[in-house]
C-alpha cells in the first residue's frame, strides 16, 4: 500500500509563536562539557533528553555556531551535568561566550578525562555515536559510559525563566495574572473573579490570589470596601514612569555589558529587529506577535547582564496592554515605528556605547511620547 503523504505542504510557523509555545515545555538545565588538549568546554543546553534505555543513550543538541559544539566533535565524548537548584549562576555563566569558563567553577575530571561540575543534581558522560543535522543545531546521540546522580533539587527552566519547580509555577501564574489584569479580561470597574483567571491561565488558586497581593503593591490592582480586587486604570503618569524605569535599567546594561554582547546575541538581536520590520510591512500582521517579538528583544538584551532578578523585574515594567487596548489593527504598524530599535541593535553590534546609549533614549522618549497620545485619546486612562 501507498503511504506517501500527499497533504499540500504546511506552512512553517512563525519564529515568536514558535518561541512563546516551545517555552511552555518545562525542561531542566544542564551544561554540556568536554576537553580538548587539555582545555576545558562547556555550554549551557536545555535542549537534552534520554534516548534509549538499551543500550543506554542521550541526546544532545547544540548550536552549531558554539565552541563547545566543534570540541564535542572533536573529543568525541561529552559530559552532561544536570544543574541543582542553587546552580541558576552557572547556567548564566557557561551561556556566555568567553574563555576558560572553568578557571572559576569547581570540577572534577572523569575517568574518560571529562570535566564534571562539583554540586550538580547529576552527571553523565557520554561517547558520541551518531549525529544528525536540524536547523542551527547539532544533534549528539551519545552512548552513556558513566551516570552519577545526588540528592538535590532539580533546577527548572520554563517559559524564560530558571529557579525551583514550585516557584516556578508560582512565577507563572504571577504572570498570567499579570497578564489578565493589563490585557483587561476582566473590564475595569469589574471584580476579579480568582477561580475564573486561575482555570483560565491553569494555575493554583492559591498562587493567584498571592499574585492579585503582588499586583496591589504594584499599584496595578486595587482593593474595593467589600475585599474584592479589580484594575487600576493606567494613565499617562503611569506609564511615563514604566518607560523610565525600563531605560534605567537597560541603560545600566548598555554601560556595565557591553563586552558581555556575544555574536549570538547579536545576530538574535538583529533577527529580531528585522522580523519587526517585516511584520510592520505586513498588513495582515497582529499586534500581539509584533509585541512578543518586542519583548523577545529587550529580554535578550537585559539577559546579557544574567541576572534573573534584573530580567524578572523589567519585565514587570511592560506597558503592552496600553498598545493592544488602544491600537487599531489598521493603525498600530503606522504608530509602532521601530526605527530607534534599529538604531539600537546597530550601535550594540558595533558596541558603540554612546551611540546604544543615544539610540535608547530616543527609543524611550517615543514610547512614552505614543503612550501619552493613546491614554489622552481615550480619556485618560486605559
Amino acid at each position: 500500500m501507498n503511504t506517501q503523504n500527499t497533504a499540500p505542504e504546511a506552512s512553517v510557523v512563525d519564529a515568536g509563536t514558535f518561541r512563546n509555545v516551545v517555552g511552555h515545555f518545562a525542561s531542566g538545565v544542564t551544561v554540556i562539557t568536554t576537553v580538548v588538549d587539555g582545555m576545558l568546554y562547556g555550554t549551557t543546553a536545555s535542549a537534552v533528553s534520554s534516548l534509549s534505555m538499551e543500550p543506554p543513550m542521550m541526546l544532545a543538541c547544540l548550536n552549531r555556531s558554539s565552541s563547545t559544539h566543534d570540541r564535542v566533535v572533536t573529543a568525541g565524548y561529552f559530559g552532561i551535568n544536570i544543574l541543582a537548584e542553587d546552580q541558576s549562576d552557572l547556567a548564566f555563566h557557561f551561556g556566555r561566550k568567553g574563555e576558560d569558563k572553568f578557571a572559576t567553577v569547581p570540577h572534577t575530571i572523569s575517568p574518560e578525562g571529562i570535566p564534571l561540575i562539583d554540586g550538580a543534581l547529576a552527571t553523565i558522560v557520554c561517547k558520541v555515536d551518531e549525529t544528525a543535522t536540524g536547523g542551527t543545531h547539532t544533534v549528539f546521540l551519545g552512548l552513556a559510559t558513566s551516570a552519577e546522580a545526588h540528592d538535590r533539587k532539580p533546577l527548572a527552566y520554563y517559559r524564560g525563566t530558571m529557579g525551583r519547580l514550585e516557584p516556578v509555577k508560582e512565577l507563572n501564574a504571577y504572570r498570567a495574572t499579570r497578564n489578565w489584569v493589563l490585557q483587561r479580561k476582566t473590564p475595569l470597574d469589574t471584580d476579579l473573579d480568582i477561580e475564573e483567571i486561575a482555570g483560565a491561565t491553569r494555575s493554583e488558586v492559591a498562587h493567584v490570589g498571592n499574585a492579585l497581593v503582588k499586583l496591589e503593591s504594584e499599584h496595578l490592582v486595587f482593593r474595593t470596601e467589600a475585599g474584592t480586587f479589580q484594575s487600576t486604570p493606567i494613565d499617562a503618569a503611569f506609564t511615563d514612569s514604566a518607560y523610565d524605569s525600563r531605560a534605567i535599567i537597560e541603560s545600566g546594561i548598555i554601560a556595565s555589558h557591553m563586552d558581555k554582547l556575544s555574536n549570538e546575541v547579536i545576530a538574535e538581536l538583529r533577527r529580531i529587529t528585522a522580523e519587526l520590520g517585516r511584520l510592520r510591512q505586513q498588513s495582515e500582521a497582529d499586534l500581539d506577535d509584533f509585541l512578543a517579538l518586542n519583548v523577545a528583544y529587550h529580554d535578550a538584551l537585559v539577559g546579557v547582564a544574567g541576572s534573573t532578578q534584573l530580567s524578572d523585574s523589567f519585565r514587570r515594567l511592560g506597558v503592552g496592554t496600553v498598545w493592544r487596548q488602544a491600537l487599531t489593527p489598521a493603525e498600530w504598524s503606522r504608530q509602532m515605528d521601530h526605527t530607534h530599535v534599529v538604531d539600537l541593535t546597530e550601535a550594540l553590534a558595533a558596541h558603540d556605547t554612546v551611540a546604544a546609549q543615544d539610540a535608547l533614549a530616543a527609543h524611550t522618549a517615543f514610547g512614552k511620547t505614543l503612550a501619552r497620545e493613546v491614554v489622552t485619546r481615550h480619556g485618560g486612562t486605559v
